[in-house]
């Protein structure tokens, strides 16, 4: 089946919230998601706080490709594909740390922190002098921006600033970085772990759905106090594919301890600086693969490895000037709850496995469209949360918004501008072929 815009529209059924689990497993999606999803949006890299220094370096992914993210002598930060311009290898294999130059260690080219190729075997005796060092440096990711101190990269010179993109979810976002006058850092150490699943599964969990958690995480989440309902919070969905749920007033799941204690201390000026935002326990996706917990100052990336397998790769927050018990409690906290054995996050990666097996080995399986429907025509503005307002923690408007600038990017050949229309997730017309509510595609 040919990739053209007809076929990847009848896939996805956003406006009835209709989708076809082909794009979960398709390998041919997946390979043009790289090119039109990952290389083409503005993707999570580090903080600030984890590069503070001239020539701290750490090393990740943007979609596929490895990158790394680097502090410049003059303060400002460069991104480079991790990959040797000479055989493709991999110039650091370090994952973080500082250095004044990365080497292959295949044939030992040598490359600053610049960029630029600075050293190469036998030059003189070899390539007679004739290699142009200045034409071979490492690629640089085209844009580098930051918002709040959270570095982003985007490998499209075309694409809008990063400020543009994020849109709405700045408001959110400041819910959680400017609880205090000094902000937030990560803490050292990142948790990576593996899910044999899509790495969509996870990104649109975190865009909205929070109506698994009074089922997958029943017997976690009871042990640290009652349930909730809908009505205890709201979600909103956005144009740009971000969405955030949220829940009103429950800080901590921890109240006596040092954690909770200071959570407790610096309520009152958090809330002077950010209002309500400042007790949510929310769930956030940037689209398309940074996502996070504030409420349980967890932030996470999903690195695509695979239509069917993905990395999570989970970093710690606090408060810059939180004090160092405060700190050591949220890190066991996360650890506990939200790490790779946590008694909540061992849920959801067992449901993400479970559906990459079935659509793995399965026929029939892929065949029948997945309901989106929940909350189809039921948003709002709301005079303080930007964004279409759902008056419920409960909400798919999010997963819909989000597929719906999937598909945006998927049929683009070029950045795919948002109309200056009114544009509200799930407004659009159905396309011819779109998945059926009888199931299947029609």
């Amino acid at each position: 089946m040919a990739l053209d815009a007809e076929y990847l529209s009848s896939l996805v059924n956003w406006k009835e919230g209709l989708i076809s689990p082909e794009i979960f497993i398709d390998p041919e999606i997946y390979r043009l998601e790289q090119e039109r999803i990952f290389g083409r949006s503005w993707l999570f890299l580090a903080h600030d706080s984890m590069i503070p220094k001239p020539n701290d370096f750490f090393a990740t992914y943007m979609g596929g490709d490895p990158v790394l993210v680097v502090r410049q002598p003059d303060g400002g930060v460069e991104a480079f594909l991790n990959v040797c311009r000479h055989r493709g290898m991999k110039v650091c294999r370090a994952e973080s740390g500082n250095t004044r130059t990365f080497m292959c260690t295949y044939h030992g080219w040598t490359y600053d922190t610049a960029g630029g190729l600075v050293g190469v075997p036998n030059l003189d005796d070899a390539y007679y002098n004739e290699l142009s060092l200045k034409d071979n440096g490492l690629v640089k990711v085209a844009q580098i921006d930051s918002y709040k101190g959270l570095i982003f990269g985007n490998f499209d010179p075309s694409a809008p600033p990063l400020a543009d993109y994020l849109g709405d979810l700045k408001y959110y976002i400041d819910g959680w970085v400017d609880h205090t006058e000094n902000g937030i850092e990560v803490l050292p150490g990142v948790v990576k772990w593996t899910i044999n699943a899509n790495w969509k599964l996870a990104a649109e969990q975190f865009v909205g759905d929070t109506y698994h958690a009074p089922t997958s995480h029943a017997s976690s989440l009871l042990m640290f106090g009652p349930a909730f309902a809908g009505k205890d919070g709201g979600h909103v969905a956005m144009r740009e594919g971000h969405g955030e749920s949220f829940l009103f007033e429950r800080l901590t799941r921890f109240e006596d301890d040092p954690l909770g204690r200071y959570n407790e201390t610096r309520s009152r000026a958090a809330r002077e600086r950010v209002g309500d935002r400042a007790e949510f326990v929310a769930n956030f996706t940037a689209f398309p693969a940074f996502s996070g917990l504030p409420g349980s100052a967890n932030i996470r990336v999903w690195h695509p490895k695979g239509p069917n397998k993905f990395e999570i790769w989970s970093f710690t927050v606090v408060d810059k000037d939180a004090p160092e018990a405060a700190r050591r409690a949220q890190q066991v906290s996360a650890s506990f709850t939200e790490g790779p054995a946590g008694v909540v996050e061992t849920d959801d990666g067992e449901n993400w496995g479970l559906i990459g097996h079935i659509l793995e080995h399965g026929h029939q399986a892929r065949k029948m469209a997945w309901n989106y429907e929940m909350g189809r025509g039921h948003t709002r503005e709301h005079e303080e949360f930007p964004g279409e307002y759902g008056d419920s923690f409960f909400g798919e408007d999010g997963q819909r918004a989000f597929y719906r600038r999937w598909l945006e990017f998927m049929i683009s050949k070029t950045w795919p501008t948002i109309p200056e229309e009114p544009g509200k997730p799930g407004g659009a017309e159905l396309p011819e072929g779109s998945p059926s509510r009888a199931g299947g595609v029609r």
